[in-house]
């Protein structure tokens, strides 16, 4: 637990100022609510699952359209599982972060890990495995995506706009 205790304190929930990309807007989300949520992994897969559900619920309760839960579950799933598959978060005594964020039109999710894996590089498409193609799922459903890396943590996250929440595709047609 001392792990987790310190991957909180390494991580922010916002993106530092520093590390920020030109695609974030210099405006953080404001009022609204915030959930965060360590989780204890030990390469567990399983814990993909329960970041879902987590997602889902939050976002529904601040009332958020059935499309953008659908795209933020499918979102932080491949998150997770980058996190769990290629991070230290992945192995023995591992500890993966989420933190939710939604001002009710806007929402941003974070997945903090804990950094490369001792010994293993990355991962190429020239591998000839099959990656690569989670940050293009990430980018298909959000608005905005990126990664940073502090001392020995690694977050990705997305934020997705929901200018109409609460309204289910056959309201947003008429």
């Amino acid at each position: 637990m001392a792990e987790a205790r310190q991957l909180r304190e390494y991580v922010p929930a916002e993106v530092p100022e520093s590390a920020a990309p030109a695609t974030i807007e210099d405006g953080d989300l404001t009022g609204g609510a915030t959930d965060h949520t360590v989780w204890s992994c030990a390469g567990n897969l399983t814990a993909v699952r329960s970041v879902r559900a987590r997602v889902r619920d939050f976002l529904a309760r601040m009332g958020h359209s059935e499309t953008v839960l659908d795209d933020a579950e499918l979102a932080v799933s491949e998150l997770a599982t980058n996190a769990l598959l290629h991070s230290r978060s992945g192995q023995s005594g591992g500890v993966m972060t989420l933190f939710i964020r939604s001002d009710g039109t806007r929402l941003r999710v974070a997945v903090a890990d804990q950094g490369e894996r001792a010994g293993e590089g990355g991962h190429s498409r020239e591998d000839g495995d099959d990656f690569g193609r989670g940050k293009l799922i990430v980018d298909s459903c959000a608005t905005r995506s990126g990664e940073y890396w502090s001392e020995a943590t690694h977050v990705a996250w997305f934020e997705i706009e929901d200018p109409r929440p609460g309204l289910s595709l056959a309201d947003t047609a008429l």
